[in-house]
C-alpha cells in the first residue's frame, strides 16, 4: 500500500508580516477602555437608584391623593394612572412593566441597598448594573418591599452605614494589582487577598448577565 504525502505548497512569501504597531496601539486603546469601564462600574446603578427614588415620590403622592398606602387598591392605581399622565412625571410612564415591577421591590430598602452595592468588587459592579439584576443578587430581606399596606407600618429612623467611596474603591483595586505582581515571586502574597476583598468569592453558577 502507498501512502502519499501531502507537501506543504504554501508560499512563504505570501504571509502577510503582522502589523505589530497597529496591534500594540489596540491593546492599549483596549486597557484604557477597561479601565474607564472599572473606574465608572456603579455609574449605571447610580442613575437607576435615582429612577426607583423618583419612583418611591411619585407612590407617596399616590399614597396620600388615593387616602390609601396599599398598591394593589383599585383607588391607588387610578391615581398613579392620573400622575404619570402629568408631564412633569409622564417619563415615568416608559419604565417597562417588569422592570417597574422590580423597581417598587427594592424602593423601600433603597438606602440599604445603595449601601450593600457600594461594596461589592468592581467585578461584580460591572455585570450588575440593571434593577432585575439587583434584585437577584442583593441580600433576599433588602427585596420584599412596595407592596404597601392598609396599615402602614411608622417609618423607622434610617442608620447610615458609611459608603465606600471612590478613592477607597480605587486603591483597592491597585493594591490588587500590586499583590498579582509581588506573587509571581512570592506566591504567598495571593493569601493577602482574602483580606483585602473578603467578600469576592463568586458564585461558580453565576452567568455573566447582560443587563
Amino acid at each position: 500500500m502507498t501512502i502519499l504525502s501531502i507537501e506543504d505548497t504554501s508560499d512563504d512569501d505570501d504571509v502577510v508580516p503582522l502589523d505589530h504597531q497597529a496591534i500594540e496601539a489596540d491593546i492599549v486603546l483596549g486597557a484604557r477602555a477597561y479601565q474607564k469601564l472599572m473606574n465608572h462600574a456603579a455609574d449605571d446603578w447610580a442613575s437607576w437608584s435615582a429612577v426607583i427614588l423618583g419612583m418611591r415620590g411619585l407612590r407617596s403622592l399616590a399614597f396620600e391623593r388615593s387616602g390609601t398606602s396599599d398598591i394593589a387598591s383599585w383607588h391607588y392605581r387610578q391615581t398613579l394612572a392620573h400622575l404619570m399622565t402629568l408631564k412633569k412625571y409622564a417619563i415615568y410612564d416608559q419604565i417597562g412593566k417588569q422592570t417597574r415591577s422590580t423597581c417598587y421591590k427594592l424602593m423601600d430598602s433603597i438606602d440599604e441597598i445603595n449601601d450593600w452595592y457600594a461594596g461589592l468588587p468592581a467585578q461584580d459592579k460591572l455585570r450588575w448594573k440593571h434593577p432585575d439584576a439587583i434584585a437577584k443578587h442583593a441580600p433576599k430581606h433588602l427585596v420584599q418591599g412596595g407592596k404597601g399596606s392598609n396599615q402602614p407600618k411608622k417609618a423607622k429612623p434610617a442608620v447610615k452605614k458609611p459608603l465606600v467611596s471612590a478613592e477607597i474603591e480605587r486603591l483597592r483595586q491597585l493594591l490588587l494589582v500590586v499583590i498579582r505582581r509581588l506573587a509571581v515571586h512570592e506566591p504567598d502574597a495571593m493569601k493577602l487577598l482574602d483580606e483585602v476583598m473578603p467578600a469576592a468569592a463568586a458564585d461558580p453558577n453565576d452567568e455573566l448577565e447582560d443587563l
